[in-house]
């Protein structure tokens, strides 16, 4: 599994970027692709900022409430790593970028990424009909040394 995400993120990603620099590029012009490749970044870094403070005010909220705090945690998560996915140069992961600030689809990778650790890791729960069966001797303490 690892070695897939390693192939994914150094190999395909690059390829599915630099396919599309391509055929942007040849489309729009050169000049006017580096500039839609700022202008991303720009409106992401806003978005990303925006959000992160919003993500962060609902959590100190959460916690001075002493409630427990998990999905936004999870949120706060999915919105730097929307925000860097925002940063890097490339329209493909810009596009992931601006689909994690999307509330909606925010959830549902909180929910992927928590369905694969769930079913990678699994969950310990404690049998209730668990029996321990031993041999035991009991211990008068009242009759003391006179063995």
């Amino acid at each position: 599994m690892l070695f897939f995400l390693l192939v994914t993120v150094f190999i395909l990603i690059p390829i599915i970027e630099i396919s599309l620099f391509i055929e942007i590029g040849s489309n729009i012009g050169s000049f006017n692709t580096i500039c839609l490749i700022f202008l991303t970044a720009i409106i992401g870094v806003y978005f990303v900022r925006q959000q992160g403070l919003s993500t962060f005010q609902r959590l100190a909220n959460q916690i001075q409430k002493l409630e427990t705090p998990i999905q936004t945690v999870g949120e706060g998560l999915v919105i730097l790593l929307s925000g860097v996915l925002l940063i890097t140069p490339g329209f493909f992961t810009d596009a992931i970028g601006f689909l994690g600030l999307i509330p909606f689809t925010r959830i549902f990778f909180i929910k992927l990424v928590a369905t694969f650790i769930l079913s990678r890791y699994g969950v310990y729960k404690k049998k209730a009909d668990d029996t321990i069966e031993a041999d035991y001797f009991e211990i008068d303490e009242s009759e003391g040394d006179n063995k």
